[in-house]
């Protein structure tokens, strides 16, 4: 069992922070570490994992609440739906929404804070994931690896919270539905912000996680395959050649 204290209570989060995670044990500890410089809490779906992932999340203590999956069958739209519920069920303001192995840079909760202070009317924030690529040190700046940018801030409070939804995105799993639910009203903006993604890093990551959607989400023409990730000369998205840049805050 996980830890799940309530949800609601007198004092609604400011910033809050939302993942689906399984197996981060490796990354957790520093992705909820930057996570908590600017969400007063953190709410993790844990998608069954076989390593020490819900316990670092529960050493956090009352700052991070671990919902155990329910599920059995392997659905992202559904499990984000689930998690979205826990989260309006907490109102807060904004919710910052990552991947368990996203690391927010240091300066990004001030100039998240900032931004929602000055986002009158503004919805969403897109985040830049930089993508660390073969030594932590630097991060891979060609292709899309170069250019990637996902909506991952968005605000709850004063929207109609019964119109938002993950939609199914009919590929695999329901992979690639996003890391922020339709149905917000408001405009959309790019924030300079980045996430240190760490998945990617090492050769065997990625070739791994090319065999993984191979095997869940063959023939996705819009994913090229994913190519990209089996780093294939001439890949769509990433044809190479490879190119490097110093990782720096």
């Amino acid at each position: 069992a996980g830890q799940q204290p309530a949800v609601g209570g007198d004092h609604a989060a400011r910033f809050l922070g939302a993942l689906r995670v399984k197996n981060e044990a490796e990354h957790i500890r520093e992705v909820l570490t930057s996570l908590l410089p600017l969400c007063e809490r953190v709410m993790v779906l844990d998608d069954h994992s076989t390593d020490d992932t819900a316990a670092i999340c529960q050493s956090f203590s009352e700052r991070v609440t671990v919902f155990p999956s329910p599920f059995t069958s392997l659905d992202e739209a559904r499990d984000k739906n689930y998690l979205l519920q826990r989260v309006i069920e907490a109102n807060p303001e904004w919710v910052l929404w990552v991947d368990g192995d996203e690391v927010l840079e240091r300066t990004g909760s001030e100039k998240l804070r900032r931004a929602a202070e000055a986002g009158h009317g503004v919805a969403a924030f897109s985040l830049r994931v930089a993508y660390l690529w073969n030594d932590p040190r630097q991060v891979r700046v060609d292709g899309i690896f170069g250019r990637f940018s996902r909506p991952s801030f968005f605000r709850v409070r004063g929207q109609s919270v019964d119109r938002l939804r993950f939609a199914p995105s009919g590929r695999g799993g329901n992979f690639h539905c996003g890391n922020v639910p339709q149905g917000l009203i408001g405009s959309a903006r790019e924030s300079p912000v980045r996430l240190k993604h760490y998945g990617y890093m090492l050769r065997e990551q990625r070739l791994a996680k090319y065999r993984w959607y191979q095997a869940h989400d063959p023939n996705n023409a819009s994913e090229d395959s994913y190519r990209h990730l089996a780093e294939v000369p001439g890949a769509r998205w990433a044809p190479g050649p490879v190119r490097l840049a110093p990782w720096a805050e």
